[in-house]
């Protein structure tokens, strides 16, 4: 008697676990894609090259005259929170040797304590550039400046979500740095104006993340910028970062060029498209794969945070910002790919660590 109950149960466990993995494959993660989305799309700027000469200290040269601001900095998740209390914006010129940024930040107190360079930087108010050479590719590189001017530079073979180690003794030692103060650093006792940040990157540098790729007429890298700001108190004349009754900090602003749509800026996806042009008459496209990356990349965050089974899926059909796509997610033996294909046949193919192909 005994043994018919086992048998019984057995059987039943058995149906039980058939039903659930049955359950995964005909509820799999394509189940929760929405068929129509409207995805945002990154901002985009294009960098003229200049004949000009620039000189790197914060005090700003006719070179930049040609040059046109990006619109003002929003919050990093965009306007589901306030706009920023202070304006920023940036310019960008390029030439043969360095690519060169402008930055404008208004503030009332302008401080900073930390000299020692490839320190976190942005434990002081910062201004932060972020450079991806190659949207293919995971890697990328990270600069951050005080308004002392100390530099940390870091390069990330791949994005935190996918646990990118981090190499801070990435050095860029051809980087020229600028600061203006438009007020009195470290003075409490007067209200400021704003402070002005000069960059000049060596191309070669970001090239070399790209496997020696140069810079020319029609390049196209993604990019973004980042300003920490630290609410502010004052203890016998010295600036610190403000904390409550309990001592405990409170949280930094973070206002970005084009918004990231989480407290994270390390979504390279959400960056925007930086085109190098020699001249205001160059024409340059669009990126031609907009709507499909980012749809891409909206599938790949929901199978990274999704705790459903993989599954491999026959191609689905979905309308994006408009345009008809279709896309696939295989299991592979290391992970998954993802591959997304627009009506011309073109498709884009994403593994789990953040490669990406062109028609595969």
């Amino acid at each position: 008697m005994a043994e018919i109950i086992y048998l019984i149960t057995f059987n039943a466990m058995k149906k039980l676990q058939l039903f659930l993995l049955l359950a995964v494959f005909v509820n799999p993660i394509k189940a929760q894609i929405p068929t129509v989305l409207d995805l945002p799309l990154p901002k985009s700027y294009t960098a003229i090259r200049t004949d000009r000469p620039i000189s790197v200290d914060g005090d700003v040269d006719r070179a930049w005259m040609d040059a046109s601001w990006t619109d003002l900095f929003v919050d990093i998740e965009g306007d589901k929170n306030p706009a920023p209390y202070f304006d920023t914006r940036v310019k960008m010129l390029w030439d043969d040797d360095f690519i060169y940024f402008l930055a404008d930040l208004e503030e009332e107190h302008i401080w900073g304590d930390i000299t020692e360079r490839d320190a976190v930087i942005f434990h002081n108010n910062d201004f932060e550039i972020f450079i991806k050479p190659d949207q293919f590719q995971p890697f990328y590189g990270e600069f951050e400046v005080n308004a002392l001017g100390t530099l940390w530079e870091l390069f990330l073979t791949r994005p935190y979500r996918r646990n990118g180690p981090v190499l801070d003794r990435w050095d860029v030692n051809g980087t020229k740095i600028g600061i203006d103060i438009q007020g009195t650093l470290n003075d409490p006792s007067d209200t400021d104006n704003r402070w002005i940040v000069e960059m000049a990157i060596p191309l070669d540098a970001i090239a070399k993340l790209d496997r020696g790729s140069s810079v020319e007429n029609g390049s196209l890298w993604r990019i973004n910028f980042s300003r920490v700001q630290w609410q502010h108190q004052i203890n016998e004349g010295i600036y610190s970062r403000k904390t409550d009754a309990d001592g405990n900090r409170l949280p930094e602003n973070n206002w970005v060029w084009t918004p990231q749509s989480a407290v994270d800026m390390h979504r390279p996806e959400h960056w925007g498209y930086l085109y190098f042009a020699d001249s205001e008459e160059s024409i340059i496209e669009s990126d031609a794969f907009q709507n499909e990356y980012q749809f891409l990349f909206y599938l790949y965050r929901h199978v990274l945070n999704s705790d459903e089974k993989i599954s491999t899926q026959t191609q689905r059909p979905v309308i994006v910002n408009r345009q008809k796509l279709t896309y696939q997610i295989d299991e592979t033996r290391l992970g998954f790919e993802i591959t997304v294909q627009n009506q011309n046949g073109d498709a884009l193919t994403i593994n789990q660590d953040g490669f990406i192909i062109l028609n595969p």
